[in-house]
Protein backbone atom coordinates (compact mmCIF):
# COMPACT_ATOMS: atom_id res chain seq x y z
CA UNK A 1 0.00 0.00 0.00
CA UNK A 2 1.19 3.34 -0.62
CA UNK A 3 -0.11 7.02 0.86
CA UNK A 4 1.36 10.47 -0.01
CA UNK A 5 0.91 12.85 2.80
CA UNK A 6 1.32 16.80 2.35
CA UNK A 7 3.46 18.64 4.86
CA UNK A 8 3.77 22.37 5.03
CA UNK A 9 7.14 23.89 6.26
CA UNK A 10 8.28 27.53 6.11
CA UNK A 11 4.89 27.92 3.66
CA UNK A 12 6.34 25.17 1.32
CA UNK A 13 4.38 22.08 0.37
CA UNK A 14 6.16 19.00 0.27
CA UNK A 15 4.85 15.44 -0.32
CA UNK A 16 5.91 12.35 1.63
CA UNK A 17 5.77 8.91 -0.05
CA UNK A 18 4.65 5.83 2.43
CA UNK A 19 5.13 2.77 1.03
CA UNK A 20 5.94 -1.03 1.54
CA UNK A 21 6.59 -1.40 -1.63
CA UNK A 22 10.13 -1.06 -3.42
CA UNK A 23 8.30 0.47 -6.58
CA UNK A 24 6.48 3.50 -4.78
CA UNK A 25 9.84 4.28 -2.97
CA UNK A 26 12.13 4.45 -6.15
CA UNK A 27 9.79 6.60 -7.88
CA UNK A 28 9.64 9.02 -4.75
CA UNK A 29 13.55 9.02 -4.71
CA UNK A 30 13.75 9.77 -8.62
CA UNK A 31 11.41 12.69 -7.86
CA UNK A 32 13.76 13.72 -5.16
CA UNK A 33 10.82 13.52 -2.78
CA UNK A 34 10.86 12.37 1.18
CA UNK A 35 9.86 8.80 1.42
CA UNK A 36 9.62 6.06 4.53
CA UNK A 37 8.98 2.64 4.29
CA UNK A 38 6.26 0.77 5.99
CA UNK A 39 8.00 -2.48 7.59
CA UNK A 40 6.25 -5.42 6.75
CA UNK A 41 6.57 -7.77 9.82
CA UNK A 42 6.06 -10.83 8.12
CA UNK A 43 7.56 -12.02 4.33
CA UNK A 44 11.19 -10.54 2.76
CA UNK A 45 11.09 -6.51 1.70
CA UNK A 46 13.45 -4.27 -0.10
CA UNK A 47 13.57 -1.14 1.46
CA UNK A 48 16.96 0.13 1.35
CA UNK A 49 15.99 2.75 -1.35
CA UNK A 50 14.82 5.55 1.45
CA UNK A 51 16.43 6.22 4.84
CA UNK A 52 13.38 6.05 7.41
CA UNK A 53 11.20 3.01 8.27
CA UNK A 54 7.71 2.73 10.19
CA UNK A 55 6.44 -0.05 11.94
CA UNK A 56 2.73 0.80 11.35
CA UNK A 57 1.23 4.14 9.79
CA UNK A 58 -0.11 5.01 13.53
CA UNK A 59 3.72 5.85 13.33
CA UNK A 60 2.90 8.74 11.06
CA UNK A 61 1.84 11.56 13.23
CA UNK A 62 2.75 15.35 12.15
CA UNK A 63 5.58 15.67 13.65
CA UNK A 64 7.25 12.97 12.84
CA UNK A 65 6.39 13.10 8.81
CA UNK A 66 8.29 16.99 9.26
CA UNK A 67 11.26 15.55 11.16
CA UNK A 68 11.81 13.60 8.20
CA UNK A 69 10.87 16.11 5.50
CA UNK A 70 13.21 18.23 7.13
CA UNK A 71 16.46 16.14 7.45
CA UNK A 72 15.38 15.24 3.55
CA UNK A 73 15.64 19.19 2.60
CA UNK A 74 18.96 19.53 5.67
CA UNK A 75 16.91 21.92 7.48
CA UNK A 76 16.99 21.65 11.47
CA UNK A 77 14.22 20.64 13.25
CA UNK A 78 13.20 22.80 16.21
CA UNK A 79 13.09 20.37 19.56
CA UNK A 80 12.36 23.03 22.06
CA UNK A 81 12.19 26.77 22.62
CA UNK A 82 12.76 28.70 25.92
CA UNK A 83 12.12 32.37 26.88
CA UNK A 84 16.02 33.37 25.32
CA UNK A 85 16.90 29.98 23.66
CA UNK A 86 16.17 27.85 20.73
CA UNK A 87 17.46 24.33 21.08
CA UNK A 88 17.84 22.49 17.92
CA UNK A 89 19.59 20.16 15.64
CA UNK A 90 22.60 20.70 14.16
CA UNK A 91 22.63 21.77 10.44
CA UNK A 92 25.35 21.96 7.94
CA UNK A 93 28.04 25.19 8.36
CA UNK A 94 27.60 25.11 12.33
CA UNK A 95 30.95 23.75 12.68
CA UNK A 96 32.26 27.63 12.06
CA UNK A 97 30.01 29.18 13.90
CA UNK A 98 30.95 28.11 17.34
CA UNK A 99 33.28 30.58 19.35
CA UNK A 100 36.67 28.28 20.26
CA UNK A 101 36.78 26.58 23.79
CA UNK A 102 39.62 25.50 25.84
CA UNK A 103 37.90 23.34 28.31
CA UNK A 104 35.83 21.37 25.86
CA UNK A 105 35.78 17.73 25.90
CA UNK A 106 36.94 15.20 22.95
CA UNK A 107 33.19 14.23 22.43
CA UNK A 108 32.24 17.92 22.15
CA UNK A 109 35.12 18.76 19.54
CA UNK A 110 34.14 16.28 17.63
CA UNK A 111 31.16 18.97 16.09
CA UNK A 112 33.51 21.11 15.09
CA UNK A 113 34.56 18.69 12.33
CA UNK A 114 32.60 19.15 9.12
CA UNK A 115 32.40 15.58 8.15
CA UNK A 116 31.80 14.16 11.45
CA UNK A 117 29.11 16.78 11.72
CA UNK A 118 27.48 16.05 8.24
CA UNK A 119 27.36 12.17 9.48
CA UNK A 120 25.89 12.91 12.69
CA UNK A 121 23.17 14.57 11.00
CA UNK A 122 22.68 12.17 9.06
CA UNK A 123 22.68 9.09 11.29
CA UNK A 124 22.02 10.19 14.92
CA UNK A 125 19.13 12.06 14.42
CA UNK A 126 17.83 10.30 11.79
CA UNK A 127 17.92 6.76 13.39
CA UNK A 128 17.45 7.70 17.02
CA UNK A 129 15.52 10.88 16.87
CA UNK A 130 17.49 12.46 19.82
CA UNK A 131 21.01 13.74 20.41
CA UNK A 132 23.38 16.16 20.98
CA UNK A 133 21.33 19.67 19.96
CA UNK A 134 22.55 23.15 19.38
CA UNK A 135 21.61 25.67 21.77
CA UNK A 136 20.63 29.32 20.41
CA UNK A 137 20.02 32.20 21.40
CA UNK A 138 16.93 33.85 20.35
CA UNK A 139 18.28 37.54 20.67
CA UNK A 140 20.73 37.04 18.24
CA UNK A 141 20.60 33.46 16.68
CA UNK A 142 24.22 32.98 18.08
CA UNK A 143 25.10 29.25 19.24
CA UNK A 144 25.89 29.58 22.59
CA UNK A 145 25.91 25.96 23.61
CA UNK A 146 25.19 22.30 23.40
CA UNK A 147 22.84 20.18 25.14
CA UNK A 148 21.02 17.08 24.63
CA UNK A 149 20.37 13.39 25.00
CA UNK A 150 22.78 10.28 24.59
CA UNK A 151 22.96 7.02 25.35
CA UNK A 152 24.66 6.45 28.61
CA UNK A 153 27.86 5.45 28.44
CA UNK A 154 30.59 3.88 30.54
CA UNK A 155 30.69 1.33 33.47
CA UNK A 156 27.19 2.01 34.99
CA UNK A 157 25.56 0.94 31.30
CA UNK A 158 27.02 -2.55 31.13
CA UNK A 159 25.69 -2.77 35.14
CA UNK A 160 22.38 -3.06 33.62
CA UNK A 161 21.20 0.45 32.21
CA UNK A 162 21.76 -0.94 28.57
CA UNK A 163 18.82 1.62 27.48
CA UNK A 164 19.28 4.22 29.34
CA UNK A 165 19.72 7.71 28.14
CA UNK A 166 21.78 10.52 30.08
CA UNK A 167 21.39 14.24 29.73
CA UNK A 168 24.54 16.42 28.60
CA UNK A 169 25.31 20.46 28.03
CA UNK A 170 28.38 22.47 27.56
CA UNK A 171 27.46 26.26 27.64
CA UNK A 172 30.09 28.06 25.71
CA UNK A 173 32.62 30.52 28.13
CA UNK A 174 31.38 33.55 26.82
CA UNK A 175 28.21 32.51 27.38
CA UNK A 176 28.32 31.39 31.07
CA UNK A 177 26.13 32.81 34.16
CA UNK A 178 23.46 34.05 31.90
CA UNK A 179 21.17 30.73 33.36
CA UNK A 180 21.66 29.50 30.10
CA UNK A 181 22.28 26.20 30.77
CA UNK A 182 19.92 25.66 33.57
CA UNK A 183 17.15 27.01 30.73
CA UNK A 184 18.42 25.07 27.84
CA UNK A 185 18.34 21.77 29.96
CA UNK A 186 14.23 22.61 31.43
CA UNK A 187 13.24 23.15 27.84
CA UNK A 188 14.69 19.73 26.98
CA UNK A 189 13.35 17.63 29.93
CA UNK A 190 9.85 18.82 28.76
CA UNK A 191 10.90 17.61 25.31
CA UNK A 192 12.13 14.55 27.24
CA UNK A 193 8.58 14.26 29.43
CA UNK A 194 6.89 14.30 26.24
CA UNK A 195 8.26 11.49 23.62
CA UNK A 196 10.62 9.09 25.66
CA UNK A 197 10.61 7.03 28.91
CA UNK A 198 10.76 8.84 32.28
CA UNK A 199 14.39 8.07 33.60
CA UNK A 200 17.32 10.50 32.54
CA UNK A 201 20.69 10.07 34.06
CA UNK A 202 23.76 12.68 34.55
CA UNK A 203 26.92 11.75 34.93
CA UNK A 204 29.14 13.97 37.10
CA UNK A 205 32.35 14.88 38.35
CA UNK A 206 32.43 15.82 42.25
CA UNK A 207 34.72 18.34 41.37
CA UNK A 208 31.90 19.89 39.24
CA UNK A 209 29.98 21.79 41.82
CA UNK A 210 28.52 24.02 38.96
CA UNK A 211 26.93 20.91 37.26
CA UNK A 212 26.07 19.58 40.45
CA UNK A 213 24.26 22.50 41.26
CA UNK A 214 22.29 22.35 38.45
CA UNK A 215 21.32 18.81 38.32
CA UNK A 216 19.79 19.17 41.23
CA UNK A 217 17.64 22.50 40.39
CA UNK A 218 17.02 20.30 37.96
CA UNK A 219 15.26 17.55 40.22
CA UNK A 220 18.22 14.96 39.78
CA UNK A 221 19.37 12.92 42.67
CA UNK A 222 22.28 10.59 43.30
CA UNK A 223 21.52 7.09 42.30
CA UNK A 224 24.94 5.66 42.54
CA UNK A 225 28.98 6.96 42.76
CA UNK A 226 32.09 5.31 41.88
CA UNK A 227 35.58 5.87 42.07
CA UNK A 228 36.29 6.90 38.22
CA UNK A 229 40.14 6.61 36.03
CA UNK A 230 40.64 10.35 36.10
CA UNK A 231 41.56 10.05 40.12
CA UNK A 232 37.94 11.17 41.65
CA UNK A 233 34.49 10.29 42.52
CA UNK A 234 31.94 10.45 39.91
CA UNK A 235 28.25 10.46 40.95
CA UNK A 236 25.54 9.18 38.18
CA UNK A 237 22.08 11.39 38.91
CA UNK A 238 18.86 10.22 38.15
CA UNK A 239 15.82 12.30 36.68
CA UNK A 240 12.22 11.13 36.49
CA UNK A 241 8.74 12.51 34.83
Amino acid sequence: MTKEYLVMIENQQHTVTVSDEAEALLAAKAAGRASVGLWKKEGSQELSMTKYLAESWDDLDSEYLEQVVRRHLGLPWTVAQTRRLVIREFQAGDEREMPPEREEKEGYQAFRNKEFLKEYIEWQYGFYGYGIWAVTEKSSGRIVGKAGIINLAGDWKSAGNLDALELGYHIFTPYRRKGYGLEACEGILKWYREHLDCSLYAKIDASNKASIKLAEKLGFTVKDQKYSGSGQWQFLYEWNC
